[in-house]
């Protein structure tokens, strides 16, 4: 058993040495990077936890949980997957090359039993963990195209489309996002919280960004007057180096320095960062997988980012939208990494504009590394909450053409949309967003496929409408 994982392990770092190898430069910059963060020691007076996966709770904020407990400040953890589809995990822990949906249940029964293990020492008792045993992969699609009751989700792992776990918040609850969303304004108003920890949506697992997504939807949905600390787990060439480094700062990616977030630091304490360790090796279904990387977030700090609103300016002369420099650009994402090839770079988004013109006409501008591609499929979702109501658009831009999807009960059809406008590496779509005088907010996102897989994504942001005569005073 020990030359397995001894074999594991070394599989593992040469992978990584393969990937940091391919990318030399950010690496080496995430590695010296010196530059200090805010700092921040209250951690809230009722803290609420959401994280997609058993372990990612202590990944992120296991001396925020333990200084909590500490001072007797009501912390509840809200766990949405039990991580039950990770092949390798179940593998390693059934014995089986290709696990049945009776392995992964039995693996997400165990990943359950860890949490409850890694929660107890940090002092948080079992009745204040929440599991409620959504399917792990698959929370991107219910944010995406599996959010009405009616046609719910069917799990990668256990097979079913209901939850098979009889300890979760609604045991047989349907696979649907509508369903998840509610459970998690559910509790939101029943824990009536003043602090939410949840993911970060530039982080590069999907079930990670779409939690993020789920929250955010439910504060701007609720209207809710809190503070909120997203925390990042899986960035590409990051952190560095994943290893136990106590000693050493978690500080943020060098290549997200214009991509809307501002971060704090919540500085550790020797024992708090030593039993956070002792905390991150209760996950012993993920240790013996991946240990290296657990233990790169062990460190002096712990990291949190805000995202501000970010206004869409509204404008009165359009401009030209034929140049290789987007107007308007609101943030930029990291580019690049192992995939060079012209496809891959085209499917790279890097940037995205937006701009308003005569009142409801909405400019969404996109660019990407290389030339925007038939080949590839780009689309542009929307979240559009109005005074009372919420409701959503969702466009595709496939071989060249514009298409417009129906995929929830509050989907808005037939919204007249433009004819791209395509620059090289830049992409332009107007769209008429209707009755914008009862609009509080939008928010949107997009990704690119490629042969029904996703390539990349540009995060998911809150948008407010500029006033016009607000920004020419200024």
């Amino acid at each position: 058993m020990k030359v397995k994982k001894y074999l594991i392990i070394t599989i593992i770092v040469l992978s990584l040495l393969v990937s940091y190898v391919m990318n030399l430069k950010t690496t080496f910059a995430n590695l010296t990077e010196k530059k200090p963060e805010p700092e921040f020691k209250n951690p809230g007076q009722r803290i609420l936890v959401i994280v997609p996966h058993p372990d990612d709770e202590s990944l992120g904020m296991a001396g925020v949980i333990q200084r909590a407990v500490s001072q007797n400040i009501p912390v509840k953890v809200v766990i949405v997957t039990n991580g039950d589809s990770y092949k390798k995990a179940a593998a390693v822990l059934t014995g089986h090359v290709n696990p049945t949906p009776s392995d992964f249940y039995k693996l997400g029964l165990q990943r359950q039993s860890e949490s409850i293990a890694a929660m107890a020492e940090l002092g948080l008792p079992k009745n204040d963990v929440v599991f409620l045993g959504f399917a792990d992969g698959s929370t991107r699609f219910l944010w995406s195209d599996f959010w009405d009751n009616n046609v719910p989700r069917i799990s990668g792992g256990t097979k079913s489309a209901f939850s098979p776990y009889k300890n979760v918040y609604k045991p047989g609850i349907a696979y649907t996002g509508n369903n998840l969303e509610n459970c998690i304004q559910e509790i939101i108003k029943s824990f009536n919280p003043t602090d939410i920890y949840y993911p970060m949506a530039d982080d590069v697992h999907p079930d990670h960004w779409a939690v993020s997504n789920f929250v955010r939807y439910a504060i701007v949905a609720m209207n809710l007057n809190v503070r909120e600390h997203m925390f990042l787990i899986h960035h590409p060439q990051w952190p560095v180096p994943w290893l136990l480094e106590p000693n050493r700062p978690l500080l943020p990616p060098v290549d997200m320095a214009d991509s809307n977030t501002k971060w704090q630091v919540f500085k550790l304490t020797p024992s708090e960062i030593q039993k956070k360790e002792v905390a991150l090796k209760k996950y012993k279904s993920q240790i013996a997988v991946m240990e290296p990387f657990l233990m790169g977030f062990v460190r002096q700090n712990e990291l949190f980012g805000t995202k501000p609103v970010i206004n869409i300016k509204d404008v009165s002369t359009l401009p030209n939208l034929n140049q290789a420099e987007m107007p308007y650009t609101l943030f930029k994402v990291p580019a690049g990494g192992v995939l060079n090839q012209e496809i891959y770079r085209s499917a790279d988004l890097t940037e995205m504009a937006s701009f308003y013109y005569r009142g409801n006409e909405l400019y969404v501008g996109m660019k990407s590394l290389a030339p925007i591609s038939k080949k590839v499929a780009y689309h542009l979702e929307m979240r559009l909450f109005y005074k009372g109501d919420i409701k959503r658009i969702d466009i595709g831009l496939i071989g060249g053409k514009l298409y417009e999807y129906r995929k929830a009960k509050n989907s808005i059809y037939n919204v007249p949309i433009s004819n791209p406008v395509f620059s090289k590496n830049v992409v332009w779509i107007k769209i008429d967003i209707p009755n914008t005088q009862n609009l509080n907010y939008i928010f949107m996102g997009a990704d690119s496929i490629y042969k029904n897989k996703l390539i990349d994504k540009i995060p998911w942001n809150v948008y407010k409408v500029e006033n016009k005569e607000a920004s020419q005073t200024t």
